[in-house]
């Protein structure tokens, strides 16, 4: 019943043009988001203010919060002329077809002059064992009445219903290197960076911070064990196979940057109590889009390369279930790039200097194919 609603919801999007799904915007429905607030573009900052939000499609008004909260988000994005923001409603509410809630993100894709690469990241997760993808939709930002370009206007990665939905005790964590002494967190110890507590996010006490440390430095003796490969006891006690290789691929065949255990890297509890990967987020530096740790490059591992995957490629029959489950990803290859021309040309008249983004999107075809056909040789 589940996988039902979930196609009829599929089917929804599809209609009203979310970049979740199948979208196939034409160049008359993309959304337009008008912002009115008393501090200005340029100086708000990461605190809420009061705003007035609407969002009308070529036609009519869809929907008008007088009530709206609005705030600056992300790190190295959050320093760019072109802001990404945090989108607060005064009450749940469907937004371009998406399911209620309060709490959205406004996504610059400042550093991605394709815009698409997050939207083709959330595109390959919907099909997989990952469990709930975030959804979006493109949209033209009017921020007190100036014209601020497109925006993604997206799903924010959270516990509850309609998105990351976890037991009543469960968690939702992610791996972050720029934790703050604000944030609750632990560390293990072979785990480079931190683990910040996403939910529960209020009235964390050190008794339940230790309870979550402890369970993950579990997990990682379990990997790094003699007898990690153990049936029972051994690292599969911990970790949801099934979500660690699809969290996997998405992020190695992107190449994404920070997909090595630095930032993003979100898990939650599962039903079993295992660690479940996902869900994705922040692919706009993925897909050839950086030079940093050669990640422009299209051949050669990255994200195998961080030290839990490492060790996780030493269990044999891990290997092979990757290499098998990417021929998924391979054989679907060719509903990506159609993926990738078909948003293209519904944002194509949106942007400035078309021959440009023409030729960026030409590119990120490439880089992608050329990506598939080296990993297909490698696995």
């Amino acid at each position: 019943m589940k996988k039902e609603l979930l196609w009829i919801f599929s089917i929804m999007i599809f209609m009203t043009g979310c970049t979740g799904c199948h979208s196939d915007v034409s160049l008359q429905t993309i959304p337009k988001v008008r912002i009115e607030c008393a501090v200005a573009y340029e100086f708000l900052q990461k605190e809420d203010e009061p705003c007035l939000f609407e969002l009308t499609d070529s036609t009519h008004m869809v929907y008008r919060d007088e009530m709206a909260k609005i705030k600056l988000r992300g790190n190295s994005t959050a320093e760019c002329p072109k802001r990404p923001f945090a989108l607060k409603l005064s009450q749940n509410h469907s937004l371009c077809g998406m399911p209620e809630a309060r709490k959205w993100v406004l996504l610059a894709n400042y550093f991605d002059s394709t815009m698409l690469r997050n939207a083709l990241a959330f595109r390959m997760s919907e099909q997989t064992n990952l469990g709930w993808t975030p959804h979006s939709c493109f949209a033209e930002l009017f921020y007190n009445g100036a014209y601020k370009g497109i925006y993604q206007l997206c799903e924010k990665v959270e516990v509850g219903a309609h998105r990351v939905e976890i037991e009543q005790d469960g968690w939702l964590i992610e791996v972050d290197a720029r934790v703050t002494e604000k944030d609750s967190y632990f560390q293990t110890r072979n785990m480079e960076n931190p683990f910040r507590i996403e939910y529960p996010d209020k009235n964390l006490s050190e008794q339940r911070i230790e309870q979550l440390r402890a369970f993950f430095q579990q997990a990682e003796d379990a990997l790094f064990a003699d007898n990690f490969t153990d049936s029972i006891d051994g690292w599969r006690k911990y970790l949801n196979e099934d979500s660690w290789i699809d969290w996997f691929l998405i992020n190695e065949i992107a190449k994404n940057n920070d997909a090595v255990f630095f930032s993003s890297c979100y898990m939650h509890s599962g039903t079993d109590g295992r660690i479940v990967m996902g869900p994705v987020w922040d692919f706009d530096l993925g897909y050839g889009n950086t030079p940093d740790n050669g990640c422009d490059s299209p051949v050669g591992w990255h994200v195998r390369n961080s030290l839990w995957y490492t060790r996780l490629f030493e269990d044999p029959a891990f290997a092979q279930n990757v290499r098998k489950r990417f021929q998924f990803f391979y054989g679907n290859r060719s509903n990506y790039y159609s993926f990738i021309r078909h948003q293209a040309a519904s944002l194509h008249q949106h942007v400035e200097r078309n021959v440009s983004y023409d030729e960026n999107i030409d590119k990120l075809l490439l880089w992608l194919e050329q990506r598939f056909d080296w990993l297909n040789k490698n696995l």
